[in-house]
């Protein structure tokens, strides 16, 4: 069963973080207090930002049905293996989906062959290595992208990095839910680390092959994956913890209420069997 919600009428783009509460006495000491709530109060505006958004109805809008939502999921799915088969840094493909989505919300296909959406991937893919690791030169270079990638040549690999640049802005350090998740759970520690916090980032790398989560924002989507993994983990309400999700968060249960119930379609599986 899933958590037990009113329903809304439609998920909503996204919520206004609540003010924060007090700190509980329980509250750990925080590293940076006179940073925290600034990083915090920018990770916050950055992510709103117009041109670091993709728009939520691309796939029509801008690409008119030359790609369809599975072949995103499908091509999101094939990103994650490139970023496991070659160790990359945490937030890889994160920031690599974000850059596909962007791209596509300001740049039509030329085909609507999978070649070229999968060369867009993997250019993607190149730059956020590089942007989140500077040692992923060693990894990753154009030649070793067109031989996994099959592409017929490295310099298209490199052609389609610049057009793909070039489309961002050069704007490549938004905060993604990885980033937030990270933030949220930076004082993680017992069980919130070693079962709440693996279960919630398979929650945050799940909503990447969702269409539907693009129109969500980044920090929306971090804290309903802490909520499922904690639900998920502790089915029993727990007003304490939920007090907490706020201090965490700045969001308030109800506040998460359309993205959860979008999660937890996707993710049920993984809810119903946490410790699978």
């Amino acid at each position: 069963m899933p958590p037990k919600f009113s329903k809304p009428a439609a998920p909503a783009p996204a919520a206004t973080p609540v003010s924060r509460v007090a700190a509980a006495s329980t509250k750990p000491q925080r590293l940076c207090p006179d940073y925290e709530d600034d990083i915090d109060y920018n990770l916050r505006l950055r992510e709103k930002k117009a041109e670091e958004r993709p728009l939520p109805d691309y796939l029509k809008k801008v690409q008119q049905d030359r790609v369809s939502e599975s072949e995103r999921a499908t091509l999101v799915g094939w990103m994650d293996k490139f970023v496991r088969d070659h160790d990359l840094a945490d937030g890889t493909l994160h920031h690599a989906v974000a850059y596909v989505d962007r791209v596509l919300s300001v740049r039509a296909l030329t085909t609507g062959s999978g070649y070229e959406l999968r060369l867009l991937g993997a250019a993607a893919i190149f730059v956020a290595a590089k942007y989140e690791d500077q040692k992923a030169v060693w990894k990753l270079n154009a030649d070793a992208i067109a031989k996994y990638g099959e592409f017929a040549t490295c310099k298209e690999v490199l052609d389609m990095e610049r057009e793909m640049v070039e489309a961002l802005g050069y704007q490549l350090g938004g905060p993604t839910a990885h980033t937030f998740l990270g933030h949220f759970m930076r004082y993680a520690e017992g069980q919130d680390k070693t079962k709440i916090l693996p279960l919630a980032t398979r929650l945050v790398d799940q909503s990447l092959l969702d269409y539907a989560c693009v129109r969500i924002l980044p920090s929306v989507v971090a804290a309903s994956a802490i909520f499922l993994a904690r639900w998920a983990l502790n089915p029993v309400g727990d007003p304490a913890r939920n007090m907490e999700l706020t201090e965490l968060t700045g969001y308030n249960c109800s506040d998460l209420t359309a993205c959860v119930l979008v999660m937890f379609v996707f993710s049920r599986p993984l809810i119903c069997n946490p410790r699978s």
